[in-house]
């Protein structure tokens, strides 16, 4: 006998406690993971190894970003005609995990059998496809269970793992700086990729002790029944990402603020260090913050507040140049970072119907997460142009266009959301 609408939200009730926990542990191991295989820093340093070449050097978070963006629509469509969400989470979890048992493999296998690097760079660029298309696969399955799974507090879900998360990758970034300076390259990297793997395999555990509560056939027709905008056609949500595309500019600032300390400040380069402490420290200790802001009034202005930290730290530095000027230049960035990411994936619980998220997920990502991929270059060029103040003032101007753009003409999804719950 199939279930009532009181026995499913029952059902959900009932694991809601288990869920959070198994899903805060996971969000968290995220954060150790990313750091031990960035792709910004390690597996660039990685490939370095075997080939001086920019370009494919350049590929790692090229194949990142469209990995985890390009199948998002496909599994969206794919995610539309069916129910159940985790058996899909749990074999695109699988690949990602054996890529990354591949990158561990690899790096063990290379120096005892002598493996060319030709061949070592297909087998390491094969898996560095295989996870990160999987991830691609796996986040618009993630974002829809989690939100039947977690119906509420979903903010402050991501606030307290995204601050242990963070804990940790701070954590992880020290035993990355020791074992890089205490021990040879190929000892260092096996351990580095040995524990990345291990934290994705408590990260599995916890996909696996997930529970899945599939919603009645009556809710699920009477949900199609009802009048949803689809992504395409909901005009709030473009303006929406229209603006948060031009805040994406803001993001240029974190890549140069050091060179421009160490360029026109008294500063030695041991004090990068204590930037790159004092930017993660203020993302971290922030995220509680901004998950409960959200959670109570939305996190639309979660990202406004963001993008006044963010140009204030651009403003900052393009006429400051002491010491203490960039520590708080620092701290905006950290705080700027910690607000986006947070909204990231809470901005499309509340733009989205209920039937609609895996959508809504991938176009979310598939307009904001080229862009940010491609900033970094336009940067590069923009400074290379007009120099690095210039630059910083027109990050400033673009970004308050954005703020602007998102305070007047982007209505707060949260408020309507609620409004309705009410009537």
């Amino acid at each position: 006998m199939e279930q009532t609408l009181a026995q499913y939200q029952g059902q959900i009730e009932k694991n809601y406690r288990w869920n959070f926990f198994w899903m805060a542990v996971d969000n968290m191991m995220f954060f150790f993971i990313f750091m031990g295989l960035s792709p910004y820093t390690v597996l660039p340093y990685y490939v370095q190894q075997f080939s001086s070449s920019s370009i494919l050097i350049g590929f790692v978070p090229a194949i990142y970003i469209l990995g985890n963006t390009l199948p998002q629509p496909l599994m969206a469509r794919f995610l539309a005609g069916k129910i159940e969400r985790k058996k899909y989470l749990v074999v695109a979890a699988f690949l990602q995990r054996f890529g990354i048992l591949g990158f561990l493999l690899l790096a063990i296998i290379q120096p005892l059998l002598g493996l060319s690097n030709v061949l070592t760079l297909v087998l390491f660029f094969a898996m560095l496809v295989l996870q990160n298309t999987a991830s691609g696969f796996y986040v618009p399955a993630w974002i829809d269970f989690m939100g039947r799974a977690i119906p509420r507090k979903r903010g402050i879900l991501f606030g307290i793992s995204n601050f242990a998360g963070g804990l940790l990758g701070i954590g992880m970034g020290a035993l990355l700086t020791y074992l890089l300076g205490a021990y040879p390259y190929q000892q260092a990297i096996q351990v580095i990729f040995g524990i990345s793997f291990l934290a994705s395999m408590i990260s599995f555990g916890a996909i696996l002790s997930w529970r899945e509560v599939l919603p009645p056939q009556a809710m699920v027709k009477e949900v199609k029944a009802e009048t949803h905008n689809k992504p395409q056609k909901n005009k709030n949500f473009a303006t929406y990402l229209v603006f948060r595309g031009l805040m994406v500019i803001l993001e240029i600032g974190t890549s140069y603020y050091t060179i421009v300390a160490l360029q026109t400040g008294n500063i030695t380069a041991a004090q990068i260090g204590i930037f790159t402490t004092i930017m993660s420290l203020a993302e971290t200790m922030v995220n509680p913050l901004f998950g409960w802001l959200g959670d109570k009034k939305g996190f639309l202005n979660v990202v406004k507040i963001s993008a006044v930290m963010g140009i204030a730290a651009t403003l900052m530095a393009a006429n400051l140049t002491t010491l203490t000027a960039f520590y708080a230049i620092f701290i905006l960035a950290g705080v700027m970072v910690s607000g986006f990411q947070i909204t990231n994936f809470n901005m499309i619980y509340e733009f989205s119907p209920a039937d609609q998220i895996p959508a809504y997920t991938a176009a979310s990502q598939i307009a904001l997460s080229p862009l940010s991929g491609v900033m970094p270059f336009i940067g590069g060029a923009l400074v290379g142009a007009f120099g690095y103040t210039s630059v910083f003032w027109l990050s400033g101007l673009v970004g308050m266009t954005g703020l602007l753009g998102m305070s007047f003409l982007v209505r707060n999804p949260k408020i309507k959301r609620d409004v309705q719950r009410s009537i």
